[in-house]
């Protein structure tokens, strides 16, 4: 029995060595997680011994919105570990983010061995099954042929369209299942698409996620031209959001409708259907699409479609022609932001738009702002100029709360030398409110501002005055957020006007460490808001 526990000591140290260096000769930095013990502790030693550094959170599925930011950021695949049964069951949510946002990410978690799942049930859930439909591969890794599995995996993270994979690591697991090779073949025909272009003399050009890596050429398209350049949410930052051709964001709402219905052909570039809202798609102008992977989920139907690298695919399409009024684009812009911060003054407190405008106003070039799930989002994103892509971070995909600060740390961590400004409503931030003291303990430059109201703002705003619950169903009682951010670690302060904001938000950039700004918010300005996005003012 002796000999056979020590034996299984050393095929996990074993597989754990390779899986680390697998990471790291892949580029990886940095894993994050939380260990339970076995497996995950060989893995982390590992991890060190390969030059790379451990990160511990307090949540699972934090520790995954860490890593799979961390990898966006990074352009490399980057890993988070759980435990068996609680710990992978926890990790779900990250998983997910990942997949719907597109990013890279290794889930590598403990497991039961295939030898005692016959008679062992504690914490045994079927792990691969349950990550199955939110990776692009999910199983067991054992010892044996490991590293040529655990390259293969690493690479499929950041082929064709990037997401996630599972490893359940089980040292004397069988042989893995196939992993695929995950590129995208190129198809469509381009000159359909050159023939479109030359013909449209207003086009619009919408960027999507999957235009990033291509920013250059998207910018050398639109150079020198009035054409109207709509960008994502997760695409913010490809062209410049000071930039004569930036009018503003793609959401699939209506407060894009104006230059799109202006448009006589609408060429879309990278663009990931999974950002855009629900909606119907009511514009007349044909559709002309590049992406670097097909289209899995089709919100319309496009006239053209051409997968292939974007940049060779940008490089040989014609001059866009150019009837747009010189400063079209900016103006519509500029137009939005001014509806947005037209609303109604705040009674008591901070309205949203002055807590963006007054962070924005401080805030040094190239800083980074995380923006979580909420009302406040929808004064954050048009507000915050992105002069680069990775400048401007949301969950846009899954669209979920708590990621603001879980992305802010991975920030953080991949670009320490800029200022990362974490919007968060208080809603989000109490779902992953202990990682204030992982921030504190990584002592990383980061201001996270708290939009606090009390109560699901967003929710609320779409209640009807009777049978959707009331009050109990999207109140919260009174929390002093400064008062615990100090309780972990962080330097702290509560504003409720413009001038001691600005106060705080300033006096934030002098100093190395994170910050917390308690910003006591009047939701009255949230329907106003809403009003503004979809179209009514």
């Amino acid at each position: 029995m002796r000999g056979s526990v020590r034996s299984g000591l050393v095929d996990a140290r074993g597989l754990a060595k390779v899986v680390a260096e697998s990471l790291a000769a892949a580029g990886s930095r940095v894993v994050f997680g939380i260990p339970g013990g076995g497996n995950n502790l060989e893995l982390i030693g590992a991890a060190e011994d390969a030059g790379m550094r451990f990160v511990l959170g307090h949540t699972e599925a934090a520790a995954a919105y860490m890593a799979s930011v961390h990898g966006e950021l990074t352009g490399t695949s980057t890993a988070c570990l759980a435990t068996r049964g609680p710990g992978a069951a926890n990790a779900v949510n990250g998983v997910a983010q990942a997949w719907l946002d597109r990013q890279p990410l290794v889930m590598l978690t403990d497991a039961v061995s295939a030898a005692d799942t016959p008679r062992i049930g504690h914490q045994r859930i079927d792990q691969p099954a349950t990550f199955a439909p939110i990776t692009k591969w999910s199983g067991a890794v054992g010892a044996a042929g490991a590293g040529d599995v655990m390259k293969r995996l690493v690479a499929l993270t950041l082929a064709g369209r990037p997401g996630p994979v599972h490893v359940d690591l089980d040292p004397g697991a069988g042989t893995a299942s196939a992993v695929p090779e995950g590129a995208s073949v190129r198809s469509g025909d381009l000159g359909a698409v050159a023939e479109a272009v030359r013909r449209a003399r207003r086009p619009v050009v919408l960027v999507g996620l999957g235009a990033r890596d291509a920013a250059g050429a998207v910018r050398e398209l639109v150079r020198g031209t009035n054409v109207p350049v709509l960008p994502t949410y997760k695409a913010a930052g490809v062209v410049p959001s000071s930039g004569p051709n930036a009018a503003g964001l793609l959401t699939g709402a209506t407060v894009e409708a104006p230059v799109l219905e202006a448009a006589d052909l609408i060429l879309a570039v990278g663009l990931d259907t999974v950002e855009l809202i629900p909606a119907p798609w009511r514009y007349e102008a044909p559709v002309v699409t590049l992406a670097p992977w097909p289209e899995e989920s089709p919100y319309f139907t496009p006239a053209h479609e051409v997968v292939g690298p974007l940049a060779e695919l940008l490089q040989d399409l014609p001059r866009l022609n150019d009837d747009w009024e010189p400063g079209y684009a900016a103006a519509q812009r500029a137009a939005c932001v001014e509806r947005l911060v037209a609303g109604p003054p705040a009674r008591e407190g901070l309205a949203p738009w002055e807590v963006v405008a007054a962070v924005r106003d401080v805030a040094p070039a190239g800083s980074v702002a995380t923006v979580d799930s909420g009302a406040h989002m929808l004064a954050a994103m048009p507000q915050w100029a992105a002069e680069e892509p990775g400048e401007l971070l949301i969950s846009s995909g899954l669209a979920t709360m708590g990621f603001a600060l879980p992305a802010a740390i991975a920030a953080g961590l991949a670009r320490p030398d800029r200022r990362t400004f974490c919007f968060t409503g208080d809603g989000g931030l109490g779902m992953v409110l202990a990682e204030l003291e992982t921030l504190a303990r990584l002592n990383l430059p980061v201001t996270v501002v708290v939009f606090n109201d009390s109560a699901l703002s967003l929710i609320k705003v779409k209640q009807r005055p009777t049978g959707h619950g009331g009050a109990p169903a999207i109140a919260y009682r009174p929390v002093d957020y400064a008062a615990l951010a100090a309780a972990h670690g962080l330097t702290s302060s509560v504003v409720g006007t413009v001038p001691a904001l600005t106060e705080a938000a300033t006096a934030a950039l002098k100093t190395s460490g994170p910050t917390l700004i308690d910003a006591r918010v009047d939701p009255a300005g949230y329907p106003h808001i809403l009003d503004v996005i979809r179209g009514v003012r």
